[in-house]
């Protein structure tokens, strides 16, 4: 590597998707001749002084990468022609220590580990056959090498920045934070932060109403102030690559050091303001705040709705990233957006706000008008940045109590009134997306309700569809009288083979429901179905009026809640089947919930099999058999998969065998396509049940399950 530090040299400075137009930018500011905006990155050419200018003062890069060779990569021998073209001593000693990160894969090298182990031993080979002696490997090297392989082509150059640009060093790396510092830098460009650093305005503030980590702040005043991101890491610059000038990052380093001083002596024409309701979080922020000594800034910790008024500065900006996740429904996240609108609109006409979200989050909330939106991805995360020119309201807020909902809940608790004032039970539906635009069905819990959000047709906006499904769970709680922090909001899609036992959450919330004289125990949050079918409830009720003193039999039992109806109507025997643990184990408490744990005669058996396979197998016969197998099933247990179109001959047949003479088996399943073949008629006694089975919750949806009851001729 010539010592001449103003030849031209290649680069590419790494940075995270969507800001590489602003990194583009940023590195022509510092002297690039030419950029090239890439996926994830920026090339450039520029000499030595410009790299390191780059990785001193770029609040957007992640890392800078020397590139020394670019040619053919499609298998090994024209990778390895690439690699014998660079001349690594002018890098590297021979005894010195480096690391290979390999990206991509060609021809001969289909893992990423073997090709940087691979890429290593070629450069070792090269510094042995002219010194005998090779450099080591470590975790901290004296240099890093970078291959990249893409559709038949390869890069190969080192990394110069010693450790990733993001950081800053007033975070510990270990650290999580919501976003990086560089995208915050990012983010605040996208608002105009700079423009308002060299408008004319006296004094200039920024306000972050809810900081978190603070990381907008830090960032925004590291602009103001015109403090090198650089100036703050311990190191970062890799000084042990041979190709290393000291004296120009030297210079570089002191001329940054200058302008730091110049720009601390300006301090009092900014003002920055932090507040947070979390006391830890606004703790966290001052810390890093003061570890790289800057300025005083205004720290509150309080409630949105307690802010106290802001310093009048001359002009500002309020950014901030609200809060969102989707396990938070959007009735609980109002107040916050609500009174975030608010308080940003009393900020004086010079003021201009900028919001920070993931894409789902209910912006409409703020009731704001916002000006522009730009696209982010935060770590895997697509994200948005709204901006807002003027902090007005709406004069006429956004109706988000949709009245033709509200209309149509009201009148489905109407005809459900006698129903409900019975009590029989506290778990029933009340509404099934009755009016389409409305896509959910929803079920009432006790004092919880359980909303499931169908797909919305794919001719249906995206945006629209979400609209209406925020405005649908903040109707719900006015017009059912429910807590907004008491519904549960989940997708539901067709669940096919394992899913349908998976997990979805780990909050492991259950509540108690009552069913003609029985207790359930109902999980709203963790699994796909909720532990209770609520539109097989008069079948449960049937089989607690026929099963005394008979031996009941429930196949695919689930979480056991028709064996429990089977147990308190007396049955003298009640065995349940199914494949999933987990359930048994939540039949057993529904056992526990109703005082039928105690079974010293072996009245109540719970056995964990492939049901096709023990049903096969079976040499008992019982009186009742209640069997509502899934639609379709491939369970890793199972060896084949379960259609029930296809295969519920055979079930049936197995099911009959183990029946006795004058017993009755209630066949059911939820496919809305599903026909019983004629054969099963032909050669029993089959009773169409469908509509005596559907309760009145259900009946707006008739295709909701199918039932039959099916005795011996």
């Amino acid at each position: 590597m010539p010592a001449d530090a103003l030849a031209p040299l290649q680069w590419f400075f790494a940075c995270p998707q969507f800001i590489e137009p602003l990194l583009a930018d940023e590195l022509t500011r510092y002297g690039a001749e030419s950029v090239k905006i890439g996926h994830a990155g920026v090339q450039a050419t520029g000499d030595l002084r410009f790299g390191y200018r780059a990785m001193l003062w770029s609040r957007l890069a992640s890392r800078a990468t020397l590139q020394l060779a670019h040619g053919f990569g499609k298998d090994q021998a024209e990778l390895q022609t690439l690699i014998d073209s660079i001349d690594w001593q002018q890098h590297l000693r021979p005894e010195g220590t480096l690391k290979v990160r390999f990206f991509g894969l060609n021809d001969d090298i289909r893992n990423t580990q073997f090709g940087a182990q691979w890429v290593k031993d070629q450069i070792g080979d090269q510094f042995r056959s002219q010194h005998g002696i090779r450099p080591s490997v470590s975790n901290s090297p004296d240099l890093v090498v970078v291959v990249n392989l893409h559709k038949g082509n390869a890069s190969i150059g080192i990394e110069l920045n010693l450790h990733s640009l993001h950081q800053r060093g007033y975070r510990d790396v270990d650290t999580h934070a919501p976003m990086r510092e560089n995208l915050a830098a990012a983010v605040l460009i996208r608002a105009g932060w700079l423009d308002m650093l060299v408008s004319d305005a006296a004094t200039v503030a920024l306000l972050d109403p809810l900081c978190g980590a603070g990381t907008f702040l830090i960032e925004g005043a590291l602009m103001a102030l015109d403090i090198a991101p650089g100036l703050l890491r311990e190191h970062t610059v890799a000084e042990r690559w041979l190709g290393h000038e000291p004296t120009v990052w030297g210079e570089l380093y002191a001329e940054a050091e200058q302008r730091r001083n110049a720009g601390l002596a300006n301090a009092e024409r900014f003002e920055f303001w932090g507040n947070d309701s979390n006391p830890a979080a606004v703790m966290a922020a001052r810390a890093d705040w003061r570890s790289i000594d800057l300025p005083a800034a205004r720290w509150t910790q309080c409630d949105l709705k307690a802010m106290p008024a802001p310093t009048l500065a001359a002009a500002g900006l309020v950014i901030s990233s609200p809060p969102f996740s989707e396990d938070t429904n959007v009735v609980a996240l109002r107040p916050v957006y609500d009174a975030l609108g608010q308080w940003m609109a009393s900020m004086p006409d010079t003021y201009r706000g900028a919001l920070f979200v993931e894409n789902e989050a209910p912006l409409a909330l703020t009731n704001l008008f916002y000006s522009k939106e730009y696209r982010f991805l935060n770590s895997e995360t697509e994200s948005k940045l709204y901006t807002f020119d003027k902090l007005v309201q709406k004069e006429r807020p956004t109706a988000w109590i949709a009245d033709d909902l509200a209309n149509r809940l009201n009148k489905n608790l109407r005809k459900l009134k006698s129903f409900i004032k019975q009590g029989h039970t506290d778990a029933y539906r009340v509404y099934d997306m009755d009016i389409p635009e409305y896509a959910i069905a929803v079920d009432r819990y006790a004092d919880w309700l359980h909303v499931q959000e169908y797909a919305p047709p794919k001719t249906i906006d995206e945006k629209a569809a979400e609209q209406r499904l925020q405005q649908a769970l903040l109707t719900l709680p006015e017009a059912l009288g429910v807590d907004p922090k008491k519904i549960v909001l989940k997708q539901r899609r067709q669940q096919k083979g394992k899913s349908q036992y998976q997990k979805q959450g780990r909050a492991e919330q259950s509540l108690i429901v009552t069913e003609h004289g029985a207790r359930f125990k109902v999980n709203l949050s963790d699994y796909l179905d909720t532990g209770l079918f609520l539109d097989h409830r008069p079948m449960r009720y049937w089989l607690q009026q026929h099963s005394k003193g008979k031996k009941v039999l429930n196949l695919f039992c689930y979480t056991g809640t028709a064996s429990v109806h089977a147990a308190i109507g007396g049955a003298n025997r009640v065995d349940s089947v199914d494949m999933s643990a987990t359930y048994l184990e939540w039949a057993k408490d529904n056992f526990e919930l109703n005082g039928l744990q105690h079974d010293p005669y072996r009245r109540y058996r719970f056995i964990q099999a492939n049901v096709l396979d023990w049903l096969y197998d079976c040499d008992e016969y019982y009186d009742l058999i209640f069997l509502d197998p899934p639609t379709f099933s491939n369970s890793k247990r199972m060896q084949d998969t379960f259609d029930v179109q296809r295969d519920h001959i055979a079930l049936i047949n197995d099911a009959m065998r183990v029946l006795s003479p004058d017993g009755t088996l209630i066949f059911s399943n939820n496919f809305r396509k599903f026909k019983l073949d004629a054969e099963v008629e032909s050669q029993y006694a089959v009773q169409d049940y469908r509509k005596q089975s559907l309760p009145l919750d259900f009946e707006r949806d008739p295709k909701i399950h199918g039932c039959w009851l099916i005795r011996h001729k």
